[in-house]
């Protein structure tokens, strides 16, 4: 019993001290979407509502994770006909001003 205790709060200690990675990144907003720009690939953002308030080209610390397929805010969006080449979406965690 004894071990299951310590077994349980070094497991607790452990994932309670992982940290959250930010990355440098630009948003890039136009007709087909919305990006962030990181190391010159764009990844096109699934959950929008977390760039509102970001301008186009301002330069933010990004936290976020890759998606196989969007079921965010962003298929709603209106489409143009201009191609946007990127490297697939993204599901933005966290965002802040640089």
């Amino acid at each position: 019993m004894k071990h299951l205790i310590y077994l349980l709060l070094f497991t607790s200690i452990l994932f309670s001290c992982k940290k959250e990675s930010y990355t440098n990144a630009t948003v890039i907003k136009d007709c087909t979407g919305t990006y962030l720009r990181v190391l010159d690939k764009d990844y096109q953002v699934c959950n929008i509502e977390k760039t509102a308030s970001f301008n186009h080209q301002e330069k933010v610390l990004a936290n976020f994770n890759l998606l196989k397929q969007c079921t965010g805010t962003a298929i709603t969006v209106p489409v143009c006909y201009m191609l946007h080449p990127n490297d697939g979406w993204i599901n933005i965690n966290d965002i802040k001003k640089l």
